[in-house]
């Protein structure tokens, strides 16, 4: 078994072992484009709602700027994310909420906006605990707790009493949470699976699991049922200026797609809260359909690997598209089964877990 397996099944077992703690996570409708009753023929398997998405808002929700330790201004940061083809940015400063209307540029087009955010900073147990705040209404600062376990229960529900979406940033960093600390942790929106900062170890190392796997191994515990939480890409922008002395944690590396017909402020928001989104380290889709036990992906660059994974990170099937899509019919016992997409230079994309439904 190669090392990716080895953590598979021990992030699997592991995780069976801390079903006491977790729970079920109960969230609200998964996506606008989606309908209950997804259901396939009589007698069978079925996706717990059904979805037809193929218009995308790209955006960055991890990003720093010279107002906490990022090299550039506000504004250079926003211009950059505008002339670059996403429709929405989130200024994520440490433990500052700044009000994106001061750096909205009254000349930019129309449909790019800047999302309300802020990195709530913690130490805990000798560690860095992160939360990105989204979409709140004021700031929330951070603080020193006695625990990991302290720390994301009081930012995260300090991030909902804002009327905010909650993401839990990059467990890897300084190695600071594990499974366990994830699945002790009320069940946020969001987690990071990919980060463009190279300090934050987002594949793991020898002994240790990659940011993706701990996802898998919060899903195998609490499900993916009405949409579970779901896996981000990010850049955790430090450095718009090569060689300026900030962390190298450029721009375009990490990016979400959410489905939503518009790039405004609510409807951003409304997407980040339900989840509706997938991730990306540089492969785009042009196309996610669910419908009754049928999951299809359509990737935009040629010759990509469609994955479909499910309980414990194992891979149900792997299909190189036909016709420019790739379909898996569910077989019965997957629990959720989620898109991994890898083009052939290696960049890839992650859809959020979708769960099923036995008949």
């Amino acid at each position: 078994m190669n090392m990716r397996g080895r953590w598979s099944a021990l992030l699997f077992i592991g995780a069976a072992a801390l079903l006491a703690l977790a729970g079920r996570a109960e969230r609200a409708s998964h996506d606008s484009g989606s309908a209950p009753g997804g259901r396939g023929p009589p007698g069978r398997p079925h996706f717990e709602k059904a979805l037809d998405v193929e218009v995308f808002q790209r955006g960055n929700i991890h990003t720093h700027t010279s107002l906490s330790d990022g090299d550039s201004e506000p504004r250079d940061v926003v211009r950059w994310y505008r002339e670059n083809g996403y429709s929405f940015v989130a200024l994520t400063d440490h433990n500052q909420r700044v009000d994106p209307a001061m750096f909205q540029d009254p000349s930019s087009a129309s449909n790019f906006v800047v999302i309300p955010g802020e990195e709530v900073t913690m130490w805990a147990e000798g560690k860095p605990v992160h939360v990105n705040a989204l979409c709140t209404r004021a700031t929330i600062g951070g603080g020193a707790f006695l625990t990991k376990g302290e720390a994301l229960k009081w930012a995260i529900g300090r991030v909902w009493a804002e009327g905010g979406v909650a993401l839990i940033n990059h467990p890897n960093f300084d190695w600071t949470l594990s499974a366990g600390d994830l699945l002790a942790a009320p069940a946020a929106e969001l987690l990071e699976i990919h980060s463009g900062h190279p300090y934050v170890y987002t594949d793991g190392d020898a002994t240790r699991p990659s940011h993706e796997a701990l996802w898998d191994a919060v899903l195998t515990v609490r499900g993916a049922a009405g949409g579970g939480i779901v896996g981000v890409a990010v850049d955790d922008l430090h450095q718009l200026m090569a060689g300026s002395g900030a962390p190298p944690a450029g721009p375009g590396r990490g990016f979400i797609e959410v489905f939503s017909r518009e790039a405004s402020r609510a409807a951003i928001c409304s997407a980040l809260a339900g989840g509706r989104l997938y991730a990306s380290s540089g492969a785009r889709l042009r196309r996610i359909a669910i419908a009754g036990d049928a999951f299809s992906v359509w990737p935009v660059a040629a010759g990509a690997v469609v994955e479909f994974v499910g309980r414990g990170g194992r891979v149900l099937e792997r299909q190189q598209p036909t016709e420019g899509r790739a379909t898996y019919r569910l077989r019965g016992g997957e629990r959720y089964v989620r898109a991994r997409i890898t083009r052939p230079d290696g960049k890839r994309a992650w859809t959020p877990a979708y769960a099923t439904v036995e008949p």
